[in-house]
């Protein structure tokens, strides 16, 4: 027998999205996935497998449709979702761990969270290397421009405009709203190469995290 057996509310709704994974799959569709692969790349640690589960399990309950979309009842999940960010910001229950620190997984929500309009004119290479990182997951390159932004994992051979170092924690606290950008240049261990004007301008080319506590301020609003 499958489920919790109960009429509450909150059971049946369990019963369909509280499999492990499911609700961030529901998160990734929010923020703008729309292909299985764009769904991995968010969830980077989730194998194919269970994600190929869970999609269909959502589809059965029709919360994701053929295509990788929302439906009306999927979307209507948004302040579910942004409900659970809000709980994890304002208590001490599910700090940030070192286990939480993910190269993958952080670069990939900073390209898909950019001000385009807030680029400069030209084109623009930020190189970031994570200083406490093995190799495979030290370098990724961002590839700014108002046509588009691309994520690299591998060197294309463009010229590089900025190079930031930066351990993964104090670039992971920045981007979740915690510290400030002068406190990431503060750091030690953080060292920002490349030109000047674009070096002043670079903090406001993101938007940040979607769930920052300023951002759920706003939300409450």
């Amino acid at each position: 027998m499958s489920g919790y057996g109960q009429f509450c509310a909150v059971a049946r709704a369990l019963e369909v999205l509280g499999e492990r994974w499911t609700l961030l799959v529901v998160r990734e569709l929010l923020m703008g996935a729309s292909s299985f692969g764009d769904i991995r790349r968010g969830l980077p640690r989730i194998p194919k497998a269970t994600l190929s589960a869970r999609l269909r399990a959502l589809r059965a309950a029709g919360i994701v449709d053929a295509d990788y979309r929302l439906t009306e009842t999927g979307s209507a999940l948004a302040p579910v979702v942004r409900e659970l960010a809000r709980w994890a910001v304002t208590t001490d229950a599910v700090a940030l761990s070192e286990h939480d620190l993910d190269t993958a997984a952080l670069t990939w929500d900073m390209q898909r969270r950019i001000d385009i309009d807030a680029l400069p004119a030209q084109p623009v290479v930020l190189a970031l290397e994570f200083s406490d990182r093995p190799p495979a997951d030290r370098r990724f390159w961002l590839h700014l421009s108002r046509r588009g932004v691309n994520l690299c994992r591998d060197d294309t051979g463009a010229p590089v405009d900025l190079w930031l170092t930066a351990p993964t924690e104090t670039l992971t606290r920045w981007w979740l709203g915690e510290s400030r950008w002068t406190d990431v240049l503060g750091h030690p261990e953080v060292h920002l190469h490349g030109d000047l004007a674009l070096q002043r301008r670079l903090p406001a080319w993101f938007r940040r995290y979607a769930f920052t506590p300023d951002a759920l301020a706003a939300a409450s609003g």
